[in-house]
């Protein structure tokens, strides 16, 4: 399977085809897609969250963006800067 990297506007709009689910009960892990996130992806994703973490509230477009987000972080940290 070829590692697909995810541009800077499909992770500032949020889920991307691939891991979205029409239910939002399935959970898939980044490695489980085979992409490879870069730390370039990874300052995006931060300067996102915090232009969004003041107005975002929940159960808004902008409030789901930011839980999403926020869940992709934790687990590019977990991977990438373990305790």
């Amino acid at each position: 399977m070829s590692k697909k990297r995810l541009s800077e506007k499909e992770l500032v709009e949020g889920t991307i085809p691939h891991t979205t689910h029409s239910d939002e009960l399935a959970e898939v892990k980044l490695d489980e897609l085979g992409l490879e996130i870069s730390k370039s992806d990874y300052k995006a994703v931060l300067k996102r969250i915090e232009s969004l973490f003041d107005a975002a509230e929940p159960g808004t477009p902008e409030g789901d963006e930011l839980e999403r987000l926020v869940a992709w972080v934790e687990e590019y940290e977990e991977k990438h800067f373990p305790i």
